[in-house]
C-alpha cells in the first residue's frame, strides 16, 4: 500500500517537472525602459513584454500610484495585446514613471501569474534601476533694469505691430519644431543637463541614506543588504563597465579578484555578497555587529577603486 502512495507521489513530480521545463519554451517575460538616467521630473516607460502560447493564462501584478520608494506611475498600467505570426501573443504592459527626488533606484522584480491546465506557476520579471540626478543652475545671469516703452508716432508702430507678429509667429514655429524633435530624441527641452558626476560621489552618498535610514535596527534586514549590494554592483557597471547588475556573485568576485589591486580586501567583498545572498534568498539573520562591519566593507571597497579625477594646475580638488 505505502509502496503504491510513493508511486503516485513519484509519478505526480516527475509530471510537474516536465510541464515546468516546458514553460521555457511556451511563456518568455522582458523587462525594458526607456533610459536608465534621468533628469530629476522626467517621464519615462517602463515596459513588461510577454510572449506565450494561446493556452496559457496570465494575471498581472497589482500596482499602485509608487512602483518602489522614491519611483511614481503617472497612470493605470496600458495593457496591449496582438497575434505574431507563429500563433503566439505578445502582450505589453506599459508604465510611464517618474522620480521627483535625486538618487539611484531599485526597481524590484514583478510577479507574474500564469497557468496552464490547472497548473500554476510564478514568473518574476528581470530586475533594473533608475539613476536620478538634478539641474545645473546658470549663476551667470544678472539682473537688468526694465526698458521703459518705447514712444513712437502711429505709423511706425502699425508697421512695428505687423514686423512683431510676423517675428513672433516665426518664433513659435522655430520653437515647436526644436521642441518636436527633443522629444522624439527623448531629451529634456527646458533643462540642460550637467555632467555626470563620478560613480564613486554617488555611490557614497546612497549609502549614506542607508545609514541614515537605519534599515537594519527596524528590523528590515533583507532591504538593507538589497540596497547595499545593489549600490555595490552598480558603482561596479559604471567603474569597470561591466554588467555586475546581471552577472551572479561569483562571476563579480572572479572579476574583482583579476584586476590584481594589491589594497582591495576581496575577502571582506566576498564575505559581503555572499550574506547579502543568504539574507535575500535564505532569510538569514545576521546580528548587528555584521551589519555595521558589512556597511564598512562597502564604503572601503568603493574607497580603494575609485578613479581619482583630474585636476587642472592651479585649481582646488574638489
Amino acid at each position: 500500500m505505502y509502496m503504491s502512495v510513493w508511486k503516485k507521489i513519484i509519478i505526480f513530480l516527475y509530471i510537474s517537472l516536465i510541464s515546468a521545463s516546458g514553460y521555457t519554451q511556451k511563456f518568455t517575460l522582458e523587462t525594458l525602459i526607456d533610459t536608465n538616467r534621468i533628469v530629476l521630473g522626467d517621464q519615462i516607460d517602463l515596459t513588461y513584454t510577454i510572449r506565450k502560447d494561446d493556452h496559457i493564462s496570465v494575471e498581472f501584478p497589482t500596482f499602485t500610484k509608487e512602483l518602489t520608494e522614491g519611483i511614481e506611475i503617472l497612470h493605470e498600467p496600458v495593457i496591449d495585446s496582438s497575434k505574431m505570426k507563429d500563433g503566439k501573443w505578445m502582450i505589453t504592459l506599459d508604465l510611464l514613471i517618474t522620480s521627483f527626488d535625486t538618487g539611484i533606484y531599485y526597481i524590484p522584480q514583478q510577479k507574474f501569474i500564469i497557468s496552464e491546465n490547472q497548473f500554476y506557476d510564478t514568473v518574476l520579471s528581470t530586475a533594473t534601476y533608475l539613476e536620478v540626478y538634478g539641474v545645473a543652475i546658470d549663476t551667470t545671469n544678472t539682473i537688468r533694469d526694465i526698458k521703459p516703452p518705447a514712444k513712437a508716432p502711429v505709423s511706425f508702430a502699425e508697421i512695428l505691430f505687423y514686423s512683431l507678429a510676423v517675428l513672433v509667429f516665426a518664433a513659435i514655429l522655430y520653437f515647436t519644431i526644436l521642441y518636436v524633435r527633443k522629444r522624439n530624441k527623448k531629451e529634456s527641452f527646458f533643462i540642460s543637463a550637467k555632467p555626470e558626476e563620478p560613480p564613486h560621489i554617488t555611490a557614497f552618498r546612497e549609502l549614506d541614506k542607508i545609514k541614515a535610514q537605519k534599515l537594519w535596527q527596524k528590523k528590515k534586514v533583507k532591504e538593507y543588504y538589497t540596497r547595499i549590494t545593489f549600490i555595490i554592483r552598480w558603482y561596479i557597471f559604471k567603474r569597470f563597465n561591466i554588467h555586475a547588475l546581471e552577472e551572479t556573485t561569483e562571476e563579480i568576485l572572479y572579476f574583482i579578484k583579476s584586476l590584481g589591486l594589491d589594497d582591495i580586501n576581496s575577502t571582506n567583498l566576498e564575505s559581503l555578497l555572499n550574506l547579502a545572498d543568504l539574507v535575500k534568498f535564505a532569510k538569514g539573520e545576521p546580528n548587528p555587529e555584521e551589519n555595521i562591519i558589512h556597511l564598512d566593507n562597502a564604503y572601503d571597497f568603493i574607497r580603494k577603486t575609485k578613479q581619482e579625477e583630474y585636476v587642472e594646475p592651479g585649481k582646488k580638488r574638489s
